[in-house]
């Protein structure tokens, strides 16, 4: 089963979506970096855990990597490095809504989708009708996610005609 790693902010929309026990009917594994599970409140960390999202630490050598990729990357929070380096290790993809940290994913080497790639794998598995999808994406963006205007309208547009 293929690994994904997630960062903060797409636990916390997935959380404001109350979609973070349906995503795990997707064929992956849902990993959190350890550092994230310890950051998070609104989740909490150990909520997700017990619904079913994998812990993986970080190593201090991952940890001293780290640091240096703060100096070439420094918007994005360390704890979310911490998640790029661990998908780096996995080889697997990162799951990001943070458009700074696809960047560095991308400079680094790592694939990386977001928010809205996984509301396309829950359409199309069948977790999610297209009216699902379009009305939990809405009350995601209301509780105050920003994501991407033009790709949010296409994909309502196309759910929309699923219905």
């Amino acid at each position: 089963m293929k690994k994904l790693i997630l960062d903060t902010s797409i636990c916390i929309d997935l959380y404001n979506g109350k979609l973070h026990k349906i995503v795990l009917r997707l064929p992956y594994m849902f990993v959190l970096p350890d550092v994230i599970i310890a950051e998070l409140n609104e989740p909490a960390g150990s909520l997700l855990l017990e619904f079913g999202f994998t812990k993986e630490g970080i190593s201090g050598e991952e940890i001293e990597k780290a640091f240096v990729l703060r100096d070439n990357y420094p918007a994005p929070s360390f704890n979310d490095l911490l998640a790029l380096l661990l998908a780096k290790r996995n080889s697997c993809y990162l799951i990001t809504s943070d458009n700074a940290l696809r960047k560095a994913a991308k400079l680094e080497g790592v694939a990386s989708h977001g928010l809205l790639w996984l509301f396309d794998e829950m359409v199309l598995h069948g977790i999610l009708s297209g009216g699902q999808a379009t009305d939990t994406l809405e009350k995601i963006i209301r509780e105050g996610s920003w994501l991407p205007k033009k790709e949010c309208e296409e994909r309502f547009k196309k759910w929309r005609k699923e219905v």
